[in-house]
């Protein structure tokens, strides 16, 4: 185990557990986003989706470069010497990869398992479940080897989800345990690196996978084994006795765990919960929209654009500096202006990014990479600052169980809504305005449902002021009739 050095939530055993705990958040991110970046290539070999006309680039020349794509005819495309008819790595098949085979699988299993372990915490421990989760996750990564038709590939990404779904409710759970409020919003952000570096690291391994002769389903082998490795330092380095220490006093008996759904029962009865979930529902629309249509949206525009290296340098500085910036500013500014300012920063943040996104789709690359830069750096300022409001808003002995909750109603709802794209594009006969219509429009309708819940925390406080206030002019007044 890993000693304790005294440097206040800081010290080196908090430091090493959330290190490990990003990590394997990196990795679970990884073997989510790689569908997205190689959807192509896997498209190619297992023969699924929809088909398109290519340009051949070793037959093709500067004049008819541009006629390919416009083809929409197996027939025409083939009477063209330096056109190919292939998949395309778009339809309904890669939808269902991108999106429902995993988001369906990874909410539900990811409420299921936090309720288990908020309910059994005294006899089945976080860190082994984390552990396991890390082990299933790596397993289904290596397992990809072996794909040969398109529903093997549905059922291993449905099990790379359930891997992944134990990350985040358990750790944020953890992380309350290990950090202080005062410390707790920073220690959150790091943890969301995880989103950023992995969605990056992805891009890269699937765009360029071809260009340095790596197959796709050697990609998940890379992510497999430190996998291995992460889940054996969670099992035999990870603390198994920190929630016991935390929850010494609690039973595991059926009164107790009546109080839990009691507990629950109170929580749910915040008004600011919903109103974050509503929020938070818009916000994971607008970011998914992005990421599912980030590689098609080039391909469409900018296609000679190298894409990869770009993409990860603007998600890895801007989001998780962002990340960092945001949970540090927010732990400062609840400390000095009270608890609701975390949502006040929120809102302002989302808003900001609104216009960097608009700015992103309207410019051309690289000019549009500094916008995206900007972007990441203020929008990614969301995933800390919210579970850190969840975490100290409901009751701790339910923690993971809303965590997971609310990322039940946040991917199942926001985790699909991005599709909405495709009919909007066909409306409109315009990919950019659909893209300009979600992706900045849900970022202003986020924000300001994340301002809207700073009124019922606002009001709290001065109800409880008062009441102190009466209180004291009570004391007061009988002192000074005693006096009298």
């Amino acid at each position: 185990m890993v000693k304790t050095v005294k440097m206040g939530d800081w010290n080196l055993r908090n430091t090493y557990y959330l290190t490990l705990m990003t990590v394997a958040h990196v990795l679970g991110e990884v073997a989510h986003f790689l569908i997205n970046a190689s959807g192509r290539e896997v498209a190619r070999e297992l023969h699924f989706g929809e088909f398109a006309c290519f340009v051949n680039e070793s037959l093709a020349d500067q004049n008819n470069n541009n006629n390919c794509s416009s083809i929409e005819s197996n027939e025409i495309c083939g009477n063209e010497t330096s056109c190919y008819w292939d998949y395309s790595g778009l339809g309904i098949e890669y939808q269902i990869l991108a999106g429902p085979a995993f988001v369906a699988i990874f909410s539900t299993s990811a409420v299921l398992l936090a309720v288990l372990s908020d309910q059994y915490k005294t006899s089945i421990s976080r860190v082994v479940m984390l552990g396991a989760g890390t082990a299933i996750l790596s397993s289904a990564c290596l397992l990809m080897n072996s794909v040969n038709s398109y529903w093997e590939l549905v059922v291993l990404r449905m099990v790379i989800a359930v891997g992944e779904s134990v990350c985040r409710p358990l750790c944020g759970a953890l992380i309350a345990n290990l950090f202080s409020p005062s410390s707790r919003g920073v220690a959150n952000g790091i943890f969301f690196w995880g989103v950023y570096l992995g969605f990056g690291l992805a891009f890269i391994l699937g765009i360029n996978a071809t260009q340095i002769g790596i197959d796709w389903k050697a990609t998940y082998t890379i992510v497999a084994a430190p996998g291995f490795v992460v889940s054996l330092l969670f099992l035999f380095t990870f603390d198994n006795q920190l929630q016991s220490e935390v929850h010494a006093s609690e039973a595991s008996s059926a009164s107790e765990k009546e109080v839990g759904f009691k507990k629950i029962g109170e929580s749910l009865a915040n008004p600011v919960l919903w109103i974050l979930l509503a929020g938070a529902i818009l916000r994971q629309t607008a970011g998914l929209t992005w990421a599912y249509n980030t590689q098609l949206y080039f391909q469409n525009y900018h296609p000679q654009f190298d894409l990869g290296y770009w993409l990860f340098g603007a998600s890895a500085v801007g989001g998780c500096f962002g990340v960092f910036a945001g949970g540090y500013l927010s732990d400062r500014l609840a400390s000095r202006f009270g608890f609701p300012s975390r949502l006040l920063f929120l809102a302002f943040c989302t808003f900001i990014s609104s216009p960097l996104a608009a700015g992103t789709l309207y410019f051309d690359p690289p000019d549009s990479m500094g916008f995206l830069v900007a972007y990441y750096f203020f929008a990614e300022t969301w995933f800390g600052s919210l579970f850190t409001v969840i975490v100290e808003i409901v009751n701790p002995e339910v923690q993971s169980t809303f965590i997971a909750l609310f990322l039940f109603f946040m991917n199942q709802i926001g985790g699909n809504l991005p599709i909405i794209v495709t009919p909007l594009n066909m409306w409109l006969h315009d990919y950019r305005f659909a893209l300009l219509l979600v992706w900045p429009g849900c970022l202003v309708l986020s924000s300001l449902l994340f301002l809207l819940s700073t009124f019922p925390l606002y009001w709290k406080q001065l109800v409880i002021r008062r009441g102190e206030d009466d209180r004291q002019d009570l004391v007061d007044y009988q002192q000074n009739v005693a006096s009298s």
